[in-house]
């Protein structure tokens, strides 16, 4: 499948340009060098010509690279005493490249400093857009099989955590520590994000980050969290319920986003394209029919995969149609300033509307 993927992304630029290059620079998230290379390294230059691919590393990743890059890509060492810009000009000069189509996600700087670099040479640069993450928008089946196995590895996260709590006596941050060692210790690379872990008013935040407050002993807990195994990344959300009686308000608007997403991932299983705003509509629609009318603020959803934001989105806006294989995030919620928020997330493959996600969603109470 990897040289489908470089075939299919020669065919994204080689009618208007001689070159492709996309650039990661150290401090950069980003994973389209590993999509396209198989490099799991800090930073690295990919040039793709009309014949040939190359992959530039320096010194410090020699054998990493020999170890991981794909076959069928030339790896070009960059020496000690020169730059990787250095021996980035040199290769476009001896191929006798002029038109360059240079990935969005390069640095201004970057380009910039190439422009210098190749200066007198003739080359033409040319901004493009997103031609990598067009390809990974539709995941193959190892793609998809990698995707299952971290959020399989992710219930069983979950799962641990509902027999760990222990409310008025860890804190939302103790609990999200408690996570990502789990995560390790049973075979994770790591949190595909910092875990969001949210009691009572603040699970009203959708993006909450992990305090000091203990976690309740009696209101709502909201935990979002996934892990990254094999490259690949899970997302989930669970809202349960810490204490005795549940609050009827609460357990209504639990009831409608339950609802909501089920209607959503309904109309991810089709035999024709479906645009991917008619999903989020199917969801939002929903919950501005009831009680809870202007409380769902976000995109239903969006695409994960190597990494755990990726097209396509899920919102109104959104302008993309779904062909089927995209992997896609299902979360609808609903958020009561000052009370409390309910959110419900699940992984599901478009077309075949197969849910990844296998943890309960019946509302849990500890």
């Amino acid at each position: 499948m990897t040289w489908k993927r470089i075939l299919e992304l020669r065919k994204l630029w080689s009618k208007k340009y001689d070159a492709y290059l996309l650039y990661k620079p150290e401090a950069w998230i980003s994973s389209d060098i590993r999509y396209i290379t198989g490099f799991t390294g800090s930073t690295a230059a990919f040039l793709q010509t009309k014949r040939r691919n190359f992959v530039f590393v320096d010194f410090r990743y020699k054998t990493q690279i020999r170890q991981e890059a794909y076959e069928g890509i030339t790896i070009v060492d960059v020496p000690p005493g020169k730059g990787l810009l250095e021996v980035l000009a040199e290769k476009l000069t001896s191929l006798k490249v002029k038109s360059v189509a240079v990935e969005g996600s390069v640095p201004a700087s970057f380009l910039k400093a190439l422009k210098k670099e190749t200066a007198g040479k003739g080359l033409r640069y040319n901004v493009v857009s997103g031609l990598v993450s067009k390809l990974r928008t539709v995941k193959d089946r190892g793609e998809i099989g990698k995707i299952r196995k971290a959020q399989e590895l992710t219930d069983a996260l979950f799962e641990w955590v509902l027999n760990a709590i222990e409310p008025g006596k860890m804190t939302e941050k103790d609990l999200a520590f408690e996570m990502e060692v789990w995560a390790r210790r049973n075979g994770a690379e790591g949190m595909s994000f910092a875990p969001i872990v949210a009691g009572n008013e603040r699970s009203a935040m959708p993006h909450a980050r992990p305090t000091d407050n203990p976690i309740p002993t009696e209101g709502v807990l909201l935990l979002d969290f996934g892990l990254r195994v094999d490259g690949y990344v899970s997302d989930m959300t669970r809202t349960i319920w810490i204490g005795n009686s549940v609050p009827s308000d609460f357990k209504k608007a639990y009831e409608v986003v339950l609802e909501a997403q089920r209607r959503a991932i309904e109309k991810l299983a089709f035999s024709r394209p479906v645009p991917a705003k008619e999903v989020d509509a199917a969801a939002r629609e929903y919950i501005e029919g009831s009680d809870f009318k202007g409380t769902f603020g976000h995109g239903l959803g969006h695409g994960i995969g190597m990494d755990v934001h990726e097209a396509p989105a899920l919102n109104p806006k959104s302008k993309y149609v779904l062909k089927g294989g995209e992997v896609v995030t299902v979360e609808p919620g609903v958020y009561l300033e000052g009370k409390f928020g309910v959110r419900i997330e699940d992984i599901v493959v478009a077309g075949k509307g197969e849910n990844l996600t296998r943890s309960p969603k019946e509302l849990i109470k500890l």
